[in-house]
């Protein structure tokens, strides 16, 4: 009989490197984004991966951003002696701890419970969330506009460092 070479291709004949490799960590920034938020099967909740897409990371640090400017604001308008904090607990870490602590507390306040949203971004609640942190501190931001511009609630402020 005529032995012919073999011709047959491998049994491997995935291009790709194996996908089931170690979670990234640091996450991975790339604008990948899952087709499916619910995984394969329909009883699956939810999924987590490690790949975190541009809007995610954008909202994160908007709202981080926008936190650090609100809690700025709000430190100047307290040093100008126009205005009052709003929210009693916040007061009390002023009046108490000062300052810095208010400042410390302030960004822990918001980047843990960010964290977590952002940890859990595949969850329609987690992304809704997110967008409504966004928004409030937007709409926080222009409040602080408002009492600068209206109220001249920096001229303490100014007048205390000049």
């Amino acid at each position: 009989m005529y032995n012919k070479p073999n011709t047959c291709p491998s049994p491997e004949r995935r291009s790709r490197p194996n996908r089931r490799r170690k979670a990234a960590f640091p996450p991975i920034f790339s604008n990948y984004r899952r087709r499916r938020s619910k995984g394969r099967r329909q009883i699956d909740e939810g999924a987590y991966v490690d790949l975190y897409d541009f809007r995610s990371w954008g909202i994160a640090i908007s709202v981080l951003t926008l936190s650090f400017i609100d809690a700025v604001l709000t430190g100047m308008q307290l040093l100008g002696g126009k205005v009052q904090e709003a929210n009693p607990i916040m007061n009390a870490v002023i009046r108490l701890g000062g300052l810095y602590s208010f400042l410390s507390l302030k960004a822990a306040m918001t980047a843990l419970p960010l964290a977590i949203i952002i940890l859990h971004k595949e969850w329609a609640l987690a992304r809704h969330a997110a967008r409504l942190c966004l928004w409030s501190y937007i709409l926080v931001a222009l409040y602080h506009v408002y009492l600068i511009v209206e109220r001249n609630s920096l001229s303490g402020f100014v007048r205390h460092f000049a």
